[in-house]
């Protein structure tokens, strides 16, 4: 007998990595100028440090509360699970550290 190839099983969808786990947050940061940022999750552990360019975004998911901290808050525009978030309560001077999803 010819050995047959295992018939390609359909995987389960994908399409679910895109949702945020249960239990965890999402933020999303695009970029209109360069920034400097840092994306901390709930359980200290840092998501992202660095500096970023014009154009950039950055997508991280995690525990919340996220606690971020952007060096030119004007040059980030931050969504929080698809959410916009008003960075401008939390800015002094040009910085902004803002905690989300609390």
């Amino acid at each position: 007998a010819t050995p047959v190839a295992p018939a390609a099983v359909p995987a389960t969808p994908q399409a679910a990595s895109t949702a945020p786990v249960a239990g965890a947050g999402k933020v999303n940061i695009n970029y209109v100028a360069d920034c400097w940022s840092q994306v901390t999750d709930g359980n200290g552990k840092v998501l992202f440090s660095g500096l970023k360019r014009k154009g950039d975004t950055l997508d991280v998911t995690g525990k919340p509360p996220f606690s971020v901290r952007l060096g030119y808050a004007r040059g980030a525009q931050v969504t929080y699970n698809g959410q916009v978030v008003d960075v401008a309560p939390f800015t002094s001077g040009e910085t902004a550290r803002l905690k989300l999803g609390q």
